[in-house]
């Protein structure tokens, strides 16, 4: 990856040290990346961003990379990652941003501007379409209509998935990126099951060939990540879940009202979960200024990484529309 102007800060926020990236100067566009993803997955966004005339900044979220991993499961709720957003943007004494997130981060993305439109004007999200707070939380209609041996059920579990992902950080990234992405052979979509060992790892596939988009240096860099800190801080926001649900009782009868838009990809396992297609349909019938959701086909979960061209096309389009960088 090219770090010709991406600056690094290290800084206490709401009592951790959190580590996030600039590019640009301009209106403020902020990044929110999910698992088991890092700030420079949207390396290729921020340049992209910038080079029209925005500030780009991409934090490792709240347990991931650089930044600080509390020992609390609980610490990880949309509320919790809500607020160290808005401290990164007073931190840089910042009135207005966009927000764009992907898989968890664009959980955060939708929070955000639910929460705070004052201060997240415009919000885009990939994979993860806006979904309304349900009758319960994700793991308890999980629990009860999920396949046990589902990935998410798995990790939902504190020490048991981390023992193993801990282990083997390079062999679990390489497989789970590649099973997770369009280039999957057959046109299959992941069914992100344990193997019958009760590992989630020898579940998913080798890739045949190194991905064109996902190289090795690029491998390296999550390796040597994870190696250091371990996936418990990132699997936490997973066991924050049910918290989450309770808290975001608060705002059950509000929808996100700032201009809104949605990036999904036809072979993105989300959008294979029940429902999901449905959400992404009613988008613009249920939030007052969603724009026309896209889905590409033939991509797989990680869009930003796999179809970089056309994801920051689409995201420039909905930012000089919604957000322009110059009156």
């Amino acid at each position: 990856m090219e770090n010709i102007g991406f600056k690094h800060h290290h800084v206490q926020l709401n009592d951790i040290s959190y580590h996030f990236v600039t590019t640009g100067v301009g209106p403020a566009v902020l990044f929110c990346h999910g698992f088991p993803d890092l700030w420079r997955g949207w390396h290729n966004q921020m340049a992209a961003v910038a080079a029209q005339g925005y500030l780009a900044i991409a934090p490792d979220m709240r347990g991931f990379g650089e930044t600080e991993a509390p020992e609390d499961p609980l610490a990880y709720t949309a509320i919790d990652l809500v607020g160290d957003m808005i401290a990164l943007l007073d931190h840089l004494s910042i009135d207005k941003a966009a927000i764009i997130g992907h898989d968890w981060g664009a959980t955060i993305a939708w929070a955000a501007a639910l929460l705070r439109p004052d201060r997240f004007v415009a919000v885009a999200a990939l994979s993860v379409p806006y979904t309304p707070r349900g009758p319960a939380s994700l793991p308890a209609m999980l629990a009860k209509s999920a396949p046990p041996d589902l990935y998410m059920l798995y990790f939902l579990e504190p020490g048991l998935a981390e023992a193993e992902l801990d282990s083997d950080p390079r062999t679990f990234l390489r497989r789970l990126f590649y099973s997770n992405s369009g280039d999957l052979s057959d046109g299959r979509i992941p069914s992100m099951r344990l193997a019958a060992n009760g590992r989630l790892t020898d579940a998913l596939e080798e890739p045949p060939a190194p991905l064109s988009w996902f190289n090795e240096e690029e491998l390296n860099a999550y390796v040597v990540a994870y190696e250091r800190t371990g996936f418990r801080g990132a699997l936490n926001t997973y066991r924050s879940l049910d918290r989450t649900w309770q808290l975001m009782a608060a705002w059950a009868d509000k929808v996100v009202t700032v201009p809104a838009f949605f990036i999904g990809a036809s072979r993105d396992v989300v959008m294979h979960f029940p429902g999901m297609k449905d959400m992404v349909e009613q988008m613009t019938e249920i939030l007052p200024n969603a724009n026309q959701s896209v889905v590409l086909e033939g991509a797989g979960h990680f869009i930003h990484l796999e179809r970089v061209t056309e994801v920051n096309r689409l995201l420039i389009d909905f930012l000089g529309t919604h957000f322009p960088a110059r009156d």
